[in-house]
């Protein structure tokens, strides 16, 4: 017997006790039995996304989103473009479960089915988009629990700015803490195949119990991506409970000397629990401003399209990264063609050539960069003709000025 079916039976016996209407009962039973099997069916997929690991063997460019979707398309089919998303609670569907907002440990079982539903129609257009859903926990807007809660951060009784309107959270509270592992584990329980964690800072002791209990909790097959922003290994600590790091573009601003910083990246990278979802995020350089505000009005095509092509270069040779060219921390993006040329999967791990010369080979393709701060363009000679996938310049010799990268898709 299932459960759903001995819940059902259950309703049928308190009823002939208590003399309650039996077809009340039972359309409660029917409505019941309803939610277990939509529940059965979600952990079923879930189970089976994991099992079959879908998005594993997904070919490179693995093109990311970090809730701005492509400008200009802001539908499902838009959205599924991507390899990875990393999304809200509000773009699934998901309604607290208590108001105020802050105070909220799960979601609404209506929202729920409709963040499942959501969900099923995006693999259906992509069976191997990964989708994480951010929990927001390191700050909150002044709206979501009471002005005394004692979650607030406070330094000499005040509570501590963190953005406009929003004040920080008492990250060092167990309560808290136990809070956002409630969280995280109600967003498991919706379908999604992980979560996000932004602001990751150096703060080894309520980090790590975090996320060993979100271990405990939601296991290790349940994917966990947190943000480096800026910095490139100062947060290691935090690396053997992670899927993933999320590099923020400012890793890369002005630099010219790239041996310690790869080194250190890749260091990380082998610190990470399989499978890995680490992504490279660069912002467009305007006018030597890549961390700041864009206008509001924009040309149709990027001002920085050398910058695009050594930073996604960048992400495809130091490891396996996943990668978004953006505007600016709003993540604004277009998509450009060479997204959707596929090179296959690495078959080695990338090479040094020189001091900012780097390659890697791929299934269908050979990827070079030769990194800002170089001193002369690199040339390239290969066996068989070949295409570069951001140009559409084709043959067996190909040079790369300092600061670019090419892509050379072999030829058939």
């Amino acid at each position: 017997m299932t459960l759903a079916q001995s819940q059902s039976l259950h309703l049928v016996a308190l009823a002939r006790r208590a003399a309650w209407p039996l077809s009340g009962l039972l359309l409660a039973a029917t409505a019941m039995a309803c939610e277990h099997r939509a529940t059965l069916g979600s952990v079923a997929e879930t189970a089976r996304r994991k099992e079959a690991a879908v998005f594993t063997n997904t070919e490179y460019p693995r093109i990311a989103m970090f809730w701005s979707p492509v400008r200009g398309d802001r539908s499902l089919r838009g959205h599924a473009r991507h390899d990875l998303i990393v999304t809200s609670e509000g773009w699934l569907g998901l309604e607290p479960d208590r108001e105020p907002r802050g105070l909220a440990d799960g979601f609404t079982p209506e929202s729920v089915q409709a963040a499942r539903k959501r969900l099923a129609q995006l693999r259906e257009l992509n069976p191997d988009v990964i989708v994480l859903c951010e929990v927001n926990f390191y700050e909150y807007h002044d709206r979501a629990l009471p002005e005394d809660h004692p979650w607030w951060l406070r330094v000499d009784g005040e509570k501590e700015q963190f953005w406009p309107g929003t004040h920080r959270m008492d990250w060092y509270n167990p309560q808290y803490r136990e809070h956002v592992v409630k969280q995280t584990a109600a967003l498991e329980q919706a379908g999604v195949d992980g979560v996000y964690y932004d602001n990751l800072r150096n703060e080894p002791e309520p980090w790590i119990a975090l996320l060993k209990e979100v271990r405990n909790r939601c296991g290790d097959d349940f994917l966990i991506l947190s943000n480096y922003g800026y910095a490139i290994d100062e947060y290691d600590f935090a690396a053997p409970y992670l899927n993933g790091v999320m590099y923020e573009s400012g890793f890369s601003h002005h630099r010219t000397e790239w041996d310690d910083t790869i080194a250190a990246m890749r260091h990380t990278a082998s610190l990470l629990k399989p499978p890995t979802i680490s992504c490279i995020e660069r912002f467009e350089d305007i006018e030597g401003r890549s961390d700041g505000p864009l206008p509001k009005r924009r040309r149709p095509e990027t001002r920085d399209p050398q910058t695009r092509r050594w930073s996604m270069c960048y992400a495809l040779i130091v490891a396996d990264y996943y990668y978004l060219f953006s505007d600016n921390t709003f993540h604004g993006h277009d998509w450009y063609p060479e997204y959707d040329v596929k090179i296959g999967l690495p078959k080695g791990d990338g090479e040094r050539l020189g001091s900012h010369v780097w390659r890697r080979e791929y299934e269908k393709a050979l990827v070079v960069m030769n990194l800002p701060g170089a001193k002369e363009p690199y040339e390239i000679e290969v066996e068989r003709p070949a295409r570069d996938s951001f140009t559409g310049d084709t043959g067996t010799r190909f040079t790369v000025p300092p600061g670019d990268g090419c892509i050379l898709l072999w030829e058939e």
